[in-house]
């Protein structure tokens, strides 16, 4: 027998002389299912926290609402988790403390900066009528708005970068600046477009956002295209017009209505006892702005829900890390509800409900967020630098610092 003959009987019958393709498993394996954020902290807890860092605000005079807050954040973060793993809030009291104490510090050179000017300008000059006080005032009221998107971007700044999961610390790039000055331009853009550029708007920002969040040295990735929820926010923005046609023609039919009954009064009178109310005068304006509240509740809200909820899912489907991809299931319903019932928490507690709130809030983002995917471990390090030395400054001088 030859060596050709050889070679050939050695070969399967079907060599063709090209390797044959890899086997193809008979039954592919199932994608993992997605996980869920876990929120497992309890009402009660979180109001022990709460009420101890109220006592001890009010026996500090305030000052103490800086370690109080942090307190909480500790307590929150600590009870969500993700992939088996809990969060941590690194975050310190001292540090929200000294942010307040700069940021007034620089208000204070502001403010004196534009007292100077003023005295320069007009000195004894200065109408009467005008005090210093007023002067201030609008000084301060003027700054506040170009500024307060700039502290919102500062304190979710300090906030991610107190943050970690699996000892790796979440961070936030970009300016607080940049954000501000776009925050500021598409607000005045869209005021003067009758809130038909919101789309553009929420995709900007929100994109800005999420493109400079970070996890260790990675970025996460935004994909959203106003484009792609114009046609559902042109429905909300006429039905929203017709929702408060309709509340106003329900609320000229009652005021007839009550006028009506109290024809006999001359316009004097009603007047007078505005500017004298009695306390059944006063029982009933609190009775008609409730009123009203409950009808843009009841008209208003649901249509704003249904927007709101559907760009949420929209964000956050559009919104990915790594091999991670993110979706939520939140409905109108859950959104109107959840509004309409925070504010009345609120309300009837005279805000000590403010942590029946958050948790709340916790519950909501735990239920209603999937991740599909998981994290390659090899990809994400621990990112270097990038920590501020002070908190959230600003928000805490507006006061609209926030858990």
């Amino acid at each position: 027998m030859t060596d050709q003959s050889i070679a050939s009987a050695a070969l399967p019958p079907a060599w063709s002389g090209t390797p044959a393709p890899p086997a193809v498993p008979a039954v592919m394996p199932p994608p993992k299912p997605p996980v869920q954020l876990l929120y497992d902290g309890k009402l009660g807890e979180l109001y022990v926290i709460y009420l101890r860092s109220l006592l001890l605000t009010l026996l500090t005079l305030g000052w103490y609402r800086f370690w109080g807050r942090t307190s909480v954040r500790r307590y929150l973060w600590s009870h969500f988790s993700a992939f088996g793993d809990r969060f941590e809030y690194r975050g310190l009291g001292l540090e929200l403390f000294l942010g307040f104490l700069l940021a007034v510090g620089a208000l204070l050179v502001f403010e004196g900066i534009v007292l100077g000017v003023v005295w320069l300008a007009w000195g004894d000059d200065l109408p009467a009528e005008i005090g210093m006080t007023d002067i201030m005032t609008w000084a301060l009221l003027i700054v506040a708005l170009p500024l307060l998107p700039v502290a919102q971007y500062a304190g979710w700044r300090y906030r991610f970068t107190r943050t970690a999961w699996r000892g790796i610390r979440t961070g936030l790039k970009g300016s607080s600046w940049g954000y501000g000055g776009r925050a500021i331009g598409w607000g005045m853009l869209n005021a003067m477009c009758m809130n038909l550029l919101t789309p553009m708007r929420d995709v900007s920002l929100n994109g800005y956002r999420t493109r400079h969040t970070t996890f260790g040295n990675l970025n996460f990735g935004f994909a959203g295209r106003a484009a792609d929820i114009y046609g559902r926010f042109i429905g909300f923005y006429f039905l929203n017009i017709a929702a408060w046609v309709v509340l106003f023609i329900v609320v000229g039919i009652i005021i007839g209505g009550v006028s009506s009954s109290v024809g006999s009064l001359s316009f004097e009178q009603m007047m007078e006892r505005l500017a004298n109310p009695t306390p059944m005068v006063l029982l009933i304006f609190f009775l008609v702005l409730f009123g009203f509240y409950t009808l843009v509740g009841i008209m208003i809200l649901p249509v704003r829900c249904w927007w709101m909820a559907y760009s949420i899912r929209y964000m956050v489907s559009r919104a990915w890390f790594d091999r991670l991809q993110f979706v939520t299931g939140v409905t109108t319903r859950q959104i109107w509800g959840f509004l309409v019932l925070n504010y009345v928490i609120l309300l009837f507690t005279l805000g000590l409900g403010g942590p029946w709130v958050m948790h709340r809030t916790a519950r909501l983002i735990s239920q209603q967020l999937w991740i599909y995917g998981e994290i390659d471990p090899a990809a994400v390090a621990q990112a270097l630098g990038g920590d501020t030395g002070v908190g959230e400054g600003l928000l805490d001088v507006f006061d609209v610092g926030s858990v």
